[in-house]
């Protein structure tokens, strides 16, 4: 244990006279912004007072006291610093998480001999115990963490500047898919799958919590099928949990319109909802280009989507014929995500169909384009698109202020 805490002590103070001194010599940290670069000296001045800490603990080795309370200081440091590290290589700012695994492999070894140091005389049995208590807590509270370090990273974003809108008298329509299987072409069975939570009850809140009148249809109308890993506990968003406790929305899921039997013109805001079940029949529906094309020369509506959803713009045409995105600027979810998340046995990627059509597409990308998110307006500002399930507050904020701009221009006879 004794060259334990002298190796610990060299590597904390030669990390904090790295960090503290001269941070700029970290790419991470050099090519950020300035903040970075502060968080960076921060992160040394602590390694440095760390480092001089087991230096001192190394030279008075017999005094037990002290080297239990480093050892507990060692692992919960080591520890916090693991998990703000995850959580800064999942934002972007840290380009790999090798730093992360280096506090970890730090911290398991403190754990080793916090545990050999205090509970010497104890029965084995009790040792395993807890060893087993302190893994399972540990991982108790990083998984505890996790989905605030996620919304923190970039998941279901908080948008900065929203704003409380009054569109009393409007009416917005969110278009699902109705696909349900995650199959590659060919194939019938897969995992289930279908909308993607977030990106139909964000909207349907920001809609409804304006005082518009909300109705939900789907491609073949009836039950909506919803990814469940919607709801698992780490990426489900607010809107997710106020949609399972609100039985007047779950009875629009289960009974939704058919969008054959909807007039897109009577309404204010067209949405279409993503998730991998977009992939199977938004872009495939003639009945949805159709009626994208209808609500455009209808021009009240402000036709949105995001992730996937803008699969349901593919098919829309001009009285000319012609695709009527070609040339819009315009977003979606990214092929580098679907990558990422190792899903592309879909037949339709957003991305690659928009491109196809002459899109001018935007992105943001990062360590995890999962976490990344940007919302456009096309230059004629009647499609506002978001790049994926991030973009909901953002993609519906803009829409409603596209709508409020609009009821306030003078009619002109």
């Amino acid at each position: 244990m004794k060259k334990f805490i002298l190796i610990s002590a060299i590597i904390e103070l030669l990390a904090g006279v790295v960090l503290f001194f001269a941070p700029q010599l970290v790419p991470d940290f050099a090519n950020g912004p300035g903040s970075h670069m502060a968080m960076g000296r921060m992160y040394g001045a602590a390694a440095l007072g760390l480092g001089l800490f087991a230096l001192q603990v190394w030279r008075n080795f017999d005094n037990e006291t002290l080297i239990k309370v480093f050892l507990s200081s060692f692992l919960v440091f080591h520890l916090g610093v693991f998990i703000a590290i995850i959580a800064s290589f999942l934002a972007g700012v840290f380009a790999n998480p090798g730093a992360a695994m280096l506090h970890l492999i730090l911290a398991i070894f403190t754990a080793y001999y916090l545990f050999k140091n205090n509970l010497a005389n104890l029965p084995r049995g009790r040792k395993i115990l807890a060893g087993v208590a302190l893994v399972i807590g540990t991982f108790g509270v990083l998984l505890s963490l996790m989905p605030n370090i996620l919304h923190q990273a970039g998941l279901h974003p908080d948008y900065a500047d929203a704003k409380e809108y009054d569109l009393k008298g409007k009416k917005a329509l969110i278009i699902t898919t109705s696909h349900g299987v995650l199959n590659a072409p060919g194939e019938t069975t897969g995992d289930p799958t279908g909308v993607f939570g977030s990106e139909m009850t964000v909207p349907y809140y920001e809609f409804q919590d304006a005082g518009m009148e909300v109705d939900v249809a789907s491609i073949k109308g009836g039950e909506i099928p919803i990814d469940p890993q919607s709801f698992i506990f780490l990426i489900k968003s607010d809107a997710d949990d106020r949609y399972l406790a609100d039985e007047t929305f779950q009875n629009k899921v289960k009974n939704s319109l058919k969008i054959d039997d909807v007039d897109f013109t009577q309404y204010d805001v067209i949405w279409m909802a993503g998730g991998w079940g977009a992939a199977y029949d938004l872009g495939q529906s003639e009945v949805l280009g159709k009626k994208v094309s209808e609500a455009y020369y209808a021009q009240t509506p402000v036709i949105g989507s995001v992730c996937h959803g803008a699969l349901g713009l593919i098919q829309a045409r001009d009285t000319l014929g012609n695709y009527l995105i070609t040339g819009r600027t315009m977003t979606g979810v990214t092929d580098k995500q679907l990558k990422e998340l190792g899903i592309t046995v879909t037949p339709l990627h957003p991305e690659t169909e928009l491109r196809k059509l002459g899109v001018n597409f935007k992105s943001n990308t990062g360590n995890r384009d999962m976490l990344q998110t940007i919302t456009v307006i096309d230059e004629e500002r009647r499609f506002v698109t978001g790049q994926n399930q991030n973009s909901g507050h953002e993609t519906a904020q803009k829409i409603m202020g596209i709508l409020l701009e609009n009821s306030t221009k003078p009619v002109l006879d």
